[in-house]
């Protein structure tokens, strides 16, 4: 009977494997729409006459118009889950006269702040003969620091990445118009590499981590490594391992080099897992497991003393739920949308309603 059961849960998972691969593999060469720039930009422009692409590395056009003659470039840059591409159009002056969103996957409670705080129409009027920088991003690429220029934008308080995201990859269209168009070439800040205290933080710990594998004494200081967990990763850097991460790597959304942080989380949380065979990240790094685990020792409960037929059913829980994200995200063409993670809700009291309901659940969870 009990090598009934195993052979039950073993075809279970294969199924949720298999499924789930097969999703990924339709996600990845059929799922993904291509943009039709140039309807795009006829819906932007009034009185188009004329669109001309631009041969180069970018889709890149000269628009002739009846208000004059435009350019429009489009690139991308990597978000907090997702690549995020923009079109800029530009007049003949140089002059961004509108940016817009073409392709984005973020968590949609976060992007949907850089609309309603109006930031995509504050890069209006800014030149593409210099760099855009961001203002209050600091520790970001980009930022504008003590750069003595009007050729800047704020960030967005609380989608700070996506910002950041938003402006490099106007930036990187904005350079490209500058060179091919505009005769004038300028060194991208958002491809300046940058280490700050908190990319060092970050490897830090994980290193720390890593020791405490090889070094039995360490284990003595988890529970520390823990509660400075809560407070760097989850109270001051806001950097958590997501389904959404590892959905974003499927896809090859891989950022520049200049963001530390992803490839920190990607190291310290999927590689430790593959090279090591250990999940470090959950029993030493996690700052919501930490929370959790806190939780659970000041409450003092007592083990509930689930039977071990229960408790391997539970284990598939995490399993199933990973594979619902993944087949519905499949389904609606956007992970963003799935982001029922409570990450957000605890460390940056910003979620949506579904999330808040979901949170004392995870929480006591551990209970």
């Amino acid at each position: 009977m009990k090598g009934k059961k195993r052979n039950l849960e073993f075809y279970y998972l294969f199924f949720l494997s298999i499924t789930a691969i097969a999703a990924i593999i339709y996600s990845v060469f059929w799922a993904d729409q291509a943009v039709d720039y140039k309807a795009l930009i006829q819906e932007n422009i009034s009185g188009v006459t004329s669109i001309e692409k631009i041969i180069g590395t970018k889709p890149a056009y000269k628009v002739e118009a009846a208000g004059g003659c435009y350019y429009a470039v489009c690139d991308s840059a990597m978000g907090y889950q997702s690549k995020v591409e923009t079109m800029s159009i530009i007049d003949e002056k140089g002059m961004v006269e509108k940016v817009l969103v073409t392709k984005q996957g973020e968590t949609p409670d976060f992007f949907e702040r850089l609309y309603k705080q109006d930031y995509f129409n504050s890069f209006n009027g800014l030149s593409v003969k210099e760099p855009i920088y961001l203002g209050g991003a600091s520790g970001y690429s980009g930022y504008l620091a003590g750069n003595q220029t009007t050729n800047y934008i704020d960030r967005i308080s609380g989608s700070t990445v996506s910002s950041h995201a938003v402006a490099e990859a106007v930036n990187g269209g904005n350079l490209y118009l500058s060179r091919q168009i505009f005769n004038t070439a300028w060194t991208n800040p958002y491809d300046v590499f940058q280490l700050t205290w908190k990319e060092l933080a970050m490897i830090v710990m994980y290193l720390i981590a890593l020791a405490g594998v090889y070094v039995k004494k360490l284990v003595r200081i988890r529970i520390w490594v823990l509660l400075v967990s809560i407070g760097v990763l989850g109270l001051l850097i806001n950097q958590f391992a997501t389904a959404n991460l590892l959905f974003s790597l499927i896809h090859l959304q891989i950022p520049g080099i200049t963001n530390i942080k992803w490839y920190v989380l990607i190291a310290g949380s999927l590689g430790f897992i593959i090279f090591l065979g250990k999940n470090l990240y959950c029993a030493w790094i996690c700052p919501f497991g930490a929370a959790q685990e806190f939780l659970n020792k000041v409450a003092g409960f007592k083990p509930l003393g689930i039977s071990q037929p229960v408790i391997k059913k539970l284990k598939l829980v995490p399993s199933t739920i990973l594979w619902v994200a993944l087949i519905l995200g499949t389904c609606l063409g956007n992970y963003g949308t799935l982001d029922y993670q409570p990450f957000g809700a605890l460390f940056l009291l910003k979620a949506t309603w579904v999330i808040w309901l979901m949170l004392p659940v995870f929480l006591f969870m551990s209970l």
